[in-house]
């Protein structure tokens, strides 16, 4: 290799780094650190960063710091190193008669055999999950939860270094003054001998990597020996890197990939265990240890600043001008011209920013004229133009019709129907082509941009697109909607169509008839716009936007944001190379590569805390009794380490209570009043998906035994219930059946003992008698009324319940009967009251005539004078009817003394009563009394209350 050439490239690497070094980020103790003296730097399984500094470690998920420290339970803070596992823990190196991991925020610890002496790791190895703290000559092993010592060298007074190794075959490597390595297995036999220089007696770090390799590190090499084939890879780093001596060289391992470190620079080894692609570090971030995770991220570990990251998207990206404010790019002459703030004009070639025009003013923009090949480069209070590369100031003032100081001339110059129009504060000018003076001025406050297309001069403004027409400013009217939005900037697509970009209300794209949105773009601040090749690229307040033609569309195809190295979201300017995004913003300028692919920068998704009314859930304890009114809180959290990594969106549910996945913006999760159940809590973001199992014990009366002895004795219980209650039911029908048929039997009584033999004979005999008399009319008209009543006497006895009209008819035609019959020995006089509707109005079948009845024959048939029977029905309280059958004869007490016996009629108008009540269908009471009690024909009053049940 050409010495020379190598230092020069080195020359410029580091004052490109120097350049570029505000493309890391900072992180010290305002942020979370423990302190800004950082030793080292690892990342463990998950893919958590750790710091190890003289004040504690700390571990970093891309958002957050945790700090351990003694009040956590490590034994020292001062922690100078750590060795990850596989296996997910993470054991610290001190000075201590402790030593011990860090898992799952769980601190342990294990002590030195020899008790309270010190142990110094300096050398130390790894292999798989297991760790060996090394001093210069003893290796621990941790043995029945103690730090036990073998010695490494074993003839203390011979120039010998014999090393202890965890290998299958080489258990120990004994290096001599001269140079040479020899190999031993487990039985003290020589396997190997390798010649060396540069290891014995060198300053320096050494330790077993993994399984199969050890190194050996000085300020001017490395060495690492594979166990397994014997071979020693010597790298010089001079002859690799052009870098002399590197302080503090060191060699670790990132899960299958050998990094090496030391001030100045970071690289991993390929297969060969060669340098390739070195980082150096920046000049002015004093770093002395560098690290690459598994995403490509470069972490820098300082002893006064705390640390540096440098994503791996940003690693490729260049920045210039930093600090200061870009205003303007333009395309002249076929190269981009940009305007600094209070700088003046560069002009970008060959990948450098050359000084164009230097200028403290306020920047306008630069631009070209074909019409007579000038360009204009203005200024807020300058105007420069440029003929055949001679640059000259014009004076504005003669130019201006007014007297101004500032450039009132324009701000950007296009070329229209051999006219020059610019825009200045208060609207447009046309400039004469030839003297460059101002022929008119249009008014119109708020113009932003202006083109020349279609041969028409079209003008943004802040109240949407005018066009001067006839020496006038109009506005450009679209068929389909009306367009007033505050535009700032217009850009040419192609002979048919332009873009107009918003400010806040996205792109629009228009052939002037007609005026449409650029989709995914509403409400945003474009602020620049590049087109080429059939892809339309969007400065905006969100990120660089990429659209390609897709037939006659354009489709979105990316968003560009800091996550792909962008300095900021916000993109003021934008111009695209062959290769190369080049950005202006408010801080400067960046190029970085279009076609860089975005690589996730989300390592992990997992638990961060779990709860079950405020007691932790995890694996040691999972399962809890049931309590009313639980509460399950979970809190999840990830590693990203992406800069804009705060809005992730998880996905989760919890089985078996929800089948569906719900989407989240938050990641606390609430969930009330679980029953006993075995849960699993399903969390997910991305392709990575974890989970949580917890149970929640039921209570003794919630366990399924006592469910199904429950369930089983309440149907039992129903099975009983059921059977009595149908008993009863069974019982009731065979009551009702026996009452029917008894009901039916004094229905019949009834019809029986109102038949009795002696009516039908009395009432045949009266009729024999008229017949014998010649009588012929009275005769029939007995006969007639006598088989009337029979027929009715026949018909209702078939029915339950009659209305009040039909018994007062079988009534009347009974009494009128029994009125011939006994040659008017009596009157009758049935009284109903008006309010009662007679057809309305429902009575047991037959209930009253019996009554009747015993009133003719056993009261006014005894009495020696003429009788008389009233009937008066009115209305009770509770809708009930009161029935009163009065008669003036001798009375029933008479009656009973006489003949000795009771009346049989009675006796079944009593069982009957009794029956109908116990029905539930009716409410009958009966009564009886003396209608004069103190007169030989005491009279009787029988008196019914009647209502019928719903």
């Amino acid at each position: 290799m050409n010495y020379k050439k190598l230092h020069i490239t080195i020359y410029f690497v580091l004052i490109w780094s120097f350049s570029f070094a505000q493309q890391f980020l900072n992180y010290s103790t305002k942020d979370g650190l423990p302190s800004n003296h950082v030793y080292t730097i690892v990342q463990d399984a998950k893919g958590f960063m750790w710091f190890l500094t003289d004040k504690g470690m700390a571990r970093y998920n891309g958002k957050t710091f945790k700090t351990f420290t003694t009040k956590n339970g490590l034994p020292i803070n001062d922690v100078w190193d750590a060795l990850p596992t596989p296996d997910g823990k993470v054991w610290y190196l001190s000075k201590t008669p402790k030593l011990g991991y860090i898992q799952d925020d769980t601190i342990v610890s294990f002590s030195n055999q020899a008790k309270n002496q010190i142990i110094n790791p300096i050398y130390s190895s790894q292999v798989g999950d297991s760790v060996y703290p090394t001093e210069p000559h003893k290796i621990f092993s941790l043995q029945n939860n103690k730090w036990v010592a073998l010695l490494n060298s074993t003839y203390k007074t011979q120039p010998n270094e014999r090393i202890t190794i965890k290998h299958g075959l080489v258990s120990s490597i004994v290096l001599n003054r001269s140079g040479q390595l020899k190999l031993y297995n487990k039985q003290e036999q020589k396997i190997n001998t390798i010649t060396t220089t540069g290891i014995y007696g060198t300053t320096g770090t050494r330790g077993q990597l993994n399984d199969s390799l050890f190194f050996w590190t000085n300020q001017k090499s490395y060495f690492i020996l594979n166990l397994n084939t014997h071979h020693l890879k010597h790298v010089d780093l001079k002859q690799a890197i052009g870098i002399n001596i590197v302080d503090n060289l060191r060699v670790n391992v990132v899960g299958n990939q050998v990094q090496v470190s030391g001030s100045g620079f970071v690289a991993k080894l390929n297969q060969d265990l060669e340098i390739v692609d070195p980082y150096f570090f920046p000049k002015n971030i004093d770093a002395h240890f560098g690290f690459i995770d598994k995403l490509n991220t470069i972490w820098l570990a300082t002893f006064n600043n705390g640390i540096y990251k440098l994503p791996y998207v940003k690693q490729k990206a260049k920045y210039h001008l930093l600090n200061h404010k870009i205003q303007s790019f333009n395309c002249i002459d076929s190269s981009l011209v940009v305007g600094v703030y209070q700088k003046g004009f560069y002009k970008f070639k060959d990948g450098i920013f050359q000084e164009l025009i230097s200028d403290n003013d306020y920047v306008y923009g630069a631009s070209h004229l074909k019409l007579n090949n000038i360009n204009f480069y203005a200024f807020r209070n300058t105007l420069i133009k440029e003929k055949k590369g001679k640059k000259t100031i014009v004076k504005v003032d003669d130019l201006q019709s007014n007297d101004l100081l500032a450039n009132e001339v324009g701000r950007k110059f296009v070329c229209h129907n051999h006219k020059i129009y610019s825009n200045f504060s208060f609207g447009i000018n046309r400039i004469n082509a030839s003297s460059l003076k101002i022929e008119k001025e249009f008014k119109q406050r708020g113009v932003n941009d202006l083109i020349s297309f279609k041969n028409r001069l079209l003008i943004a403004t802040n109240n949407g697109l005018k066009e001067v027409v006839n020496d006038t400013l109009k506005p450009v009217i679209f068929s389909n909607i009306v367009f007033d939005k505050p535009i700032l900037n217009i850009k040419l697509v192609d002979n048919n169509k332009l873009l107009i970009n918003t400010d806040g209300f996205g792109a629009y794209l228009s052939d002037l008839k007609i005026i449409q949105p650029l989709a995914l773009t509403d409400y945003l601040i474009v602020e620049d716009a590049f087109i080429a090749d059939n892809i339309i690229w969007l400065a905006t307040n969100t990120g660089v936007l990429k659209f390609k033609k897709v037939k006659d569309n354009y489709q979105f195809e990316k968003r560009f944001t800091v996550s792909d190295g962008l300095p900021t979201n916000h993109i003021k300017r934008l111009y695209v190379d062959q290769n190369n995004l080049i950005l202006g913003t408010n801080n400067g300028i960046a190029i970085l590569p279009k076609n860089q692919k975005n690589v996730p920068q989300l390592l992990d998704v997992y638990i961060a805390n779990a709860t079950y009314n405020s007691k932790a859930i995890n694996q040691k304890k999972s399962a809890f009794k049931y309590s009313k009114n639980n509460s399950i809180n979970i809190t999840v959290d990830n590693i990203d380490f992406s800069d804009n990594n705060k809005n992730l969106t998880y996905q989760f549910k919890l089985q078996p209570s929800q089948k569906q996945w719900v989407s989240s913006n938050t990641n606390v999760f609430n969930f009330n009043n679980l029953q006993p159940d075995d849960y699993v809590f399903y969390v997910k973001s991305g392709s990575i998906k974890k989970q949580l199992k917890f149970t929640i014990l039921p209570l003794w009366w919630q366990l399924l035994w006592v469910k199904i002895l429950l369930t089983l004795l309440s149907i039992a219980i129903i099975i009983l219930s059921v059977w009595k209650l149908s008993k009863k039911s069974q019982e009731k029908k065979n009551n009702k059946l026996i009452q029917d048929k008894k009901l039916s039997e004094i229905q019949l009584k009834a019809l029986r003992s109102q038949m009795n033999p002696h009516f039908v004979f009395n009432s045949l005999s009266a009729i024999q008698y008229y017949i014998n008399n010649n009588q012929i009319e009275a005769s029939e008209a007995y006969l007639v009324k006598f088989s009337k009543l029979i027929r009715q006497f026949f018909e209702l006895s078939k029915e339950t319940d009659i209305s009040l009209k039909e018994e007062v008819g079988l009534i009347t035609n009974y009494l009128d009967i029994e009125k011939l019959r006994f040659k008017d020995k009596f009157d009758y006089q049935i009284n109903i009251s008006e309010t009662i509707k007679v057809n309305q109005v429902n009575l047991p079948t037959m209930l009253l005539q019996p009554i009747v009845e015993n009133a003719i024959n056993h009261g006014i048939f005894n009495k020696v004078e003429k009788g008389k029977v009233t009937i008066n029905i009115n209305e009770a309280k509770n809708h009930a009817i009161k029935i009163e059958i009065i008669d003036d004869g001798v009375g029933f007490v008479n009656t009973i003394k006489k003949t000795n016996r009771k009346i049989k009629s009675s006796n079944v108008l009593y069982d009957r009563l009794r029956f109908l009540n116990k029905s539930g269908q009716w409410n009958v009471t009966y009564s009886v009394k003396a209608l004069h009690p103190n007169h030989e024909d005491k009279g009787n009053v029988s008196t019914f209350l009647i209502s019928k049940n719903n």
